[in-house]
């Protein structure tokens, strides 16, 4: 894992674009879900499977920063949405460049959403594989980093001149009943 983690940094300063998924992927692989499967022993899997859902988790999260600061990433010189899924849909990193979230652009990106719910949706029955009380957290985590996406159809796609954020309402609505359970879990077991 450590391997294809290193490649991925290397990548990541020489590539610029990425034509397909499958070679976002690579990347992502790379950079988010070694993370993640490097952390599944430490929550005390039940299940060799929970591996295969953390790589979800990890890609999910990935992919709902990319979307989420498409605009932040090409200041950089960067894009990382295929490009050959977004000519799917008419649009070109010179469309993007243009920073207009045109009815192509959001259609593109709506796409890249459904995506990123797929893989959580995916990756929830992983959570269960893992102990008890590393449930709450990764479930706190899965909330709100996928949340990162549906703040995106709540600002309706505008990555250009809004930042799609999770609300500190919805953040403290997730995370202080994860909290609680976790620490009633602790208190049983200690």
């Amino acid at each position: 894992h450590f391997e294809a983690f290193l490649h991925s940094m290397t990548m990541d300063l020489t590539v610029t674009e990425y034509q397909t998924y499958e070679d976002l992927y690579e990347y992502v692989y790379g950079s988010a879900a070694v993370i993640g499967l490097q952390m599944v022993p430490i929550l005390e899997p039940t299940s060799q499977e929970a591996y295969k859902h953390a790589t979800e988790l990890g890609v999910a999260f990935q992919l709902a920063n990319f979307i989420r600061d498409v605009g932040e990433d090409l200041e950089r010189g960067r894009v990382y949405l295929p490009l050959a899924e977004l000519a799917e849909f008419g649009v070109t990193r010179d469309d993007l460049e243009a920073r207009v979230a045109t009815p192509a652009i959001k259609a593109a990106l709506k796409f890249q959403v459904a995506r990123v719910k797929k893989l959580e949706e995916s990756s929830r029955a992983g959570i269960s594989m893992l102990g008890a009380l590393s449930q709450p957290c990764i479930e706190t985590a899965r909330i709100l980093y996928c949340g990162i996406v549906d703040a995106v159809e709540d600002i309706d796609y505008e990555v250009f001149t809004k930042r799609a954020t999770v609300s500190l309402t919805r953040r403290l609505q997730v995370a202080l009943p994860a909290y609680l359970k976790a620490r009633k879990l602790w208190k049983r077991t200690t």
